[in-house]
């Protein structure tokens, strides 16, 4: 006899384990069912056609699915035939691979900002947490892109191709007064006015070698070779947009970023297909996400906001980023909507460890240096090109008897003048020092150092733990909704936690009472 014998199927009986787990299973679809999907759901499907599965049925389990770590359509249908608790789930039905496709792109693509929202509203509602300190970062997460087929914005070569054109029709009697670059449908029109004045025929003009062309035979080939190269030059701008200088063949809507790890060489520093990932995390929950093709975070920071306000209707009370958030447009913004800043400026952390101390100090009535000495606002005429639109020039004197000057001119070129002119926003100064004592008191360090513990581990959740390193479609839109199913996942994993006794905390780290307020290290005066 046969140590490996072929058993006939036999019939499971669900352990207590199992059952556990289905009673979490409800719950989790008494989550789903408060929410209010349901009615998304109802309004988008037709009676058109043969019936298909259940919709409600066949999300729960795709949701349910990217919670345990399962976000190809693969591995969904592989669950929902071996899985017993996804077999649960779909009540035995066993949906395919393109099932699973056109549900998320028909019910969840569509919608799946509100309803990620609604699902998270009802998570924060049963489990009665609070929301009022919203934590925003960002992450860069490579695309499904090959990443030797990327496409740098022909900004430069445009200027020059337009420059060639231009020259070209002043030989063939045409100037171009207009010092805006040519676009393609008027050269178009030019060429085909140059060819019924001159009464060419295009379809008899000679080609290959020895050919002898006329002057007029020849410009019209030339301006069509620049017609086809402008054509060229204004598809790739149009399909870079106004906000990015490259793209992929693969995926039009990847940009070339640093990411901080190769997915191919394991290194990082070189430029690949990627994706900007923004989430607002409160209570270890993530509350808004965002998919962007910028490179930095300055940009992503109002858009996120305008999110939050447009599925929660209202802003965040309190809200805290790191330095790549903290430039004068955000600060503005936080103050119009009235959002508590806590908010990073960009040179927080060398004023931090002291390197690179503060110098000015700006009150109601002037800006002030190290020194004491009181800026004289002057005009920029003829002496330095302003940098900011709301910039103001501020001449300091005295810098020859100033035993700070060796830290306020070690960057400058000419040292020996008795003066140093800066420039700076006097609002975006004043807006700085409100962050800045807002971040240095007890609650703003807990605060920061909660920051760190929740979106930091929020992405660890997501890029160890999830195995989440490479986006899996292609789009903006398809990736931003798969980024969707994956922040929902987090949420609904953070909820069965939940379940099994282990309670969402609104601060992981609390401020103990003998804390004080943090103060910056002063610069030391130079001794003569």
């Amino acid at each position: 006899m046969g140590y490996f014998n072929t058993k006939r199927p036999i019939f499971i009986v669900p352990s207590v384990k199992c059952c556990e787990e289905f009673d979490k299973i409800d719950k989790f679809l008494k989550i789903l069912n408060n929410s209010g999907i349901g009615l998304i759901i109802k309004n988008v499907q037709s009676d058109v056609g043969r019936k298909g599965y259940n919709p409600c049925n066949l999300i729960a389990t795709i949701i349910y699915c990217f919670s345990k770590f399962k976000g190809s359509l693969r591995e969904i249908e592989n669950l929902c035939q071996f899985d017993l608790r996804v077999i649960y789930l779909m009540e035995q039905q066993q949906p395919s691979d393109s099932s699973i496709k056109d549900c998320i792109n028909k019910y969840i693509v569509p919608y799946q900002y509100e309803i990620f929202t609604m699902i998270t509203k009802a998570i924060i509602e049963d489990l009665n947490v609070n929301i009022d300190i919203q934590y925003n970062d960002g992450t860069k997460i490579e695309a499904n892109a090959n990443k030797y087929k990327f496409v740098w914005k022909p900004t430069t070569y445009h200027k020059k191709l337009d420059v060639k054109i231009k020259e070209l029709l002043l030989k063939m009697g045409i100037e171009i007064k207009n010092k805006t670059l040519i676009k393609s449908f008027e050269l178009n029109e030019l060429i085909k006015e140059y060819v019924v004045r001159e009464n060419i025929d295009i379809n008899s003009i000679p080609t290959g070698k020895g050919k002898r062309l006329t002057k007029e035979q020849r410009n019209y080939k030339l301006a069509y070779q620049y017609l086809i190269k402008l054509l060229e030059y204004e598809e790739k701008e149009t399909i870079c947009g106004e906000n990015r200088n490259s793209y992929y063949k693969t995926d039009k809507d990847a940009t070339a970023m640093v990411l901080k790890e190769d997915y191919y060489s394991k290194s990082s520093h070189d430029f690949h297909a990627g994706y900007n990932i923004q989430v607002m995390v409160s209570s270890g929950l993530i509350t808004m996400y965002g998919v962007f093709q910028n490179r930095d975070d300055f940009y992503t920071f109002i858009p996120m906001n305008d999110l939050y306000y447009k599925y929660y209707e209202e802003y965040p009370k309190n809200e805290c980023a790191d330095s790549g958030y903290g430039m004068y447009e955000n600060y503005q913004y936080m103050k119009n909507h009235n959002i508590k800043n806590y908010v990073k400026h960009s040179t927080w952390s060398g004023e931090a460890d002291g390197k690179r101390p503060q110098l000015f100090y700006t009150f109601n009535d002037g800006v002030m240096c190290l020194n004491t000495c009181i800026g004289e606002e002057i005009s920029f005429d003829g002496i330095r090109h302003q940098r900011y639109k709301n910039g103001k020039l501020y001449k300091f004197v005295g810098c020859d008897n100033c035993n700070y000057s060796y830290i306020c001119k070690k960057n400058l070129k000419n040292k020996n003048y008795d003066y140093r002119l800066y420039e700076l926003i006097p609002e975006y100064e004043l807006l700085k020092e409100e962050a800045r004592k807002n971040l240095q008191s007890p609650k703003g360090i807990e605060i920061r150092i909660n920051r760190s513990i929740q979106v930091e581990g929020a992405f660890g959740q997501i890029k160890n733990n999830m195995n989440y390193g490479r986006i899996r479609r292609r789009g903006l839109e398809k990736v931003t909704c798969e980024i969707m199913l994956i922040c929902l996942g987090a949420n609904i994993r953070k909820y069965f936690s939940s379940l099994d006794g282990n309670k969402l905390k609104d601060n992981y780290w609390d401020t103990p009472d003998n804390l004080s307020f943090e103060k910056f290290p002063f610069p030391k005066q130079k001794k003569n």
